[in-house]
């Protein structure tokens, strides 16, 4: 296989290096995990949700062409040149359009998805609507990625500093965490916090199973505010 943005013969060098004890988990950075995910896993229907410059597209097909699996890329700019590979299909399109993306590739319909990576649009909104779309078809055992679920590096006075990537990134993190206990009976969660995080949900359910509706609400903003602001005045 080829990527036109990535050395990935470097890339999966530097990966291959790693030992287990080099890496102090939950620590690994997020695109480690998804190489020691698909490490692990032979035969798998990927579908990827965001391709920009292919760097997680290249791990994927290039993994995918050593273990049987073909990966399946959406995304709603023309990316259809970041790379070569038999294991790897792209579709210009919405991630959210089901009907139109189970029109071009049949076979997630019929095989079901063992892997779903949600890193395109990063708001909350978008990753629920790409989450609750999909969930359906997520087959029994199935790993979902929700990438960019850190703010930290985007923080005040952080190397990033950008406050609105930094609310997009908490809210898409409350979400996840939402979404992982309203679920507690079909999905778990483990989160990695290097660069900008990652968080991997296990899928225990067959496909098909609906997930639940959130059923943890945050208080009223302006009420949290105020009593931050009693806090600092220490009238509280």
């Amino acid at each position: 296989m080829k990527s036109k943005h990535f050395n990935i013969d470097e890339i999966m060098s530097n990966f291959q290096s790693l030992q287990e004890n080099d890496i102090t988990y939950p620590e690994v950075s997020p695109m480690e995990e998804i190489y020691k995910t698909m490490q692990k896993r032979s035969g798998q229907l990927i579908l990827e949700c965001g391709v920009r410059k292919g760097f997680s597209s290249s791990i994927f097909a290039y993994n995918s062409e050593l273990n049987n699996s073909h990966c399946y890329s959406i995304d709603i700019e023309d990316c259809s040149d970041v790379v070569e590979s038999t294991a790897w299909s792209f579709f210009q399109c919405d991630d959210t359009d089901v009907n139109k993306i189970l029109g071009q590739f049949p076979d997630i319909e019929k095989k079901g998805i063992d892997i779903l990576l949600i890193d395109s649009l990063h708001t909350s909104k978008h990753v629920k609507k790409v989450l609750y779309n999909w969930f359906p078809y997520l087959n029994k055992d199935s790993i979902i990625f929700v990438d960019d679920t850190d703010s930290f590096n985007y923080r005040k006075g952080q190397k990033k500093d950008s406050i609105l990537n930094q609310i997009n990134w908490d809210e898409i993190n409350e979400f996840v965490i939402n979404f992982s206990r309203s679920n507690r009976s079909q999905i778990s969660l483990v989160q990695f916090h290097k660069k900008s995080g990652l968080s991997k949900l296990y899928k225990s359910s067959s496909r098909g199973e609906l997930p639940l509706k959130l059923s943890y609400h945050n208080r009223f903003i302006g009420l949290v505010s105020f009593i931050k602001l009693l806090k600092k005045i220490k009238f509280w």
